[in-house]
């Protein structure tokens, strides 16, 4: 496939062949190509259109991770596929207005090379940018995002959907490839391979290894607890604006899965944010960012509710949410995470402090979400708001 990969140089004149059925620009447009940098598995591109400014996003899926090229990482290109699979079944949930609400619009995809074409996000940063730059977050992209995941997780829930269904979604979006990536680097390496100056005091005894091994056997589909999930979304996998839109975006890790997994993903920004402001001396961002996450998590449980799923199920979700917060909070302030913008201090005492901080939070609630679930999440990470309380 290397052959095919896309430039800035080459980009124009693919998206000049197809301009009929892409539908956004103008006959005869002269085009412009400018490679968005930042993502590391695939390549992507904003193209404007000169006369007029309409601008579309383009994304590239190789057969290896970009970043490392083509001698690098392999990595399937079908994932790709499982990303344009996964927005088709969320469009049939959602309908019309709230998919236009929550998901881009998909101009064009090209099998055969793997490229999609959708509308970009003029005036939109990524959650991840906004927590960390900003801190005082609009109240309707935690709402929105609980929103969305709720009636998505309900949807396909494996206690509402027919056997059948649910045997289809198992297999369909078992996206065995991607799975396995996050099964190593997200569930095994850190824990595996940590040293003991990293842990920080992090005790990873035998009670708090059964809970990682728990929430890999769950996130691996070995439980009853199973919705159709985005899979890996993490703040930097949702795009907002000032009004409060929320945008979800990469849902190439989809699988059918424990639905704790996506509510878990975003909360554990919003930990590492609140962490993270605290230790850059902005207590209203720690109040606001908190406030947030009680929000997402009411707008979740009611969507999940009005969705029908039952408050024993719920529980379920409510514990492995905290868990697989817990994970991933645990990775980053462990720097298994790759290069996130949390807890990135020049100070090398204030980002000891700060990543202590997140793995005592850690400790305080992986082995206690059972009992304890969302309100112990929120009082150990509303403590952080006067730093040097925990």
């Amino acid at each position: 496939m290397s052959s095919k990969i896309l430039t800035e140089d080459t980009v124009p004149a693919y998206l000049e062949e197809r301009s009929s059925e892409i539908g956004v620009f103008s006959p005869d447009a002269k085009l412009v190509a400018k490679a968005i940098m930042g993502g590391n598995v695939n390549y992507a591109f904003r193209v404007e259109e000169e006369s007029t400014s309409r601008t579309v996003f383009v994304k590239q899926a190789p057969e290896f991770v970009a970043v490392f090229g083509p001698d690098g990482f392999p990595l399937t290109s079908e994932r790709m596929q499982k990303e344009v699979d996964v927005y088709n079944k969320w469009r049939d949930i959602l309908g019309e207005n709230l998919s236009a609400k929550y998901l881009p619009k998909i101009y064009l995809f090209d099998k055969s090379r793997m490229v999609f074409v959708m509308e970009f996000f003029d005036g939109y940063t990524l959650l991840d940018h906004d927590l960390v730059e900003k801190g005082d977050v609009n109240s309707s992209i935690p709402s929105g995002l609980g929103d969305f995941m709720g009636k998505t997780h309900a949807a396909t829930h494996k206690s509402i959907v027919s056997d059948d269904q649910a045997k289809y979604l198992t297999s369909h979006f078992e996206n065995r490839p991607m799975r396995d990536i996050q099964l190593e680097w997200v569930f095994t390496k850190a824990y595996k391979e940590t040293t003991e100056e990293q842990r920080l005091g992090l005790d990873m005894d035998e009670d708090f290894m059964a809970e990682i091994e728990a929430l890999k056997s769950s996130y691996d589909g070995k439980t009853e607890s199973l919705s159709l999930c985005h899979g890996d979304l993490h703040p930097g996998s949702v795009m907002v604006n000032n009004d409060g839109d929320v945008k979800v975006i990469d849902p190439e890790f989809t699988v059918y899965g424990p639905p704790g997994l996506d509510v878990g993903s975003v909360l554990s920004g919003y930990v590492l944010a609140a962490v993270h402001q605290a230790y850059s001396k902005n207590q209203r961002a720690v109040e606001s960012i908190c406030e947030g996450m009680d929000i997402l998590w009411k707008a979740y449980r009611e969507a999940m509710i009005v969705g029908g799923i039952s408050l024993e199920a719920l529980r379920k979700v409510e514990s492995d949410s905290v868990g697989f917060t817990m994970a991933e909070v645990c990775r980053t302030a462990l720097e298994f995470a790759g290069d996130r913008k949390w807890l990135q201090f020049d100070d090398s005492e204030v980002k000891v402090k700060s990543k202590k901080a997140a793995l005592t939070i850690v400790r305080n609630c992986m082995t206690k979400r059972h009992e304890e679930g969302i309100q112990l999440l929120l009082a150990e990470t509303r403590k952080i708001s006067i730093v040097g309380t925990i």
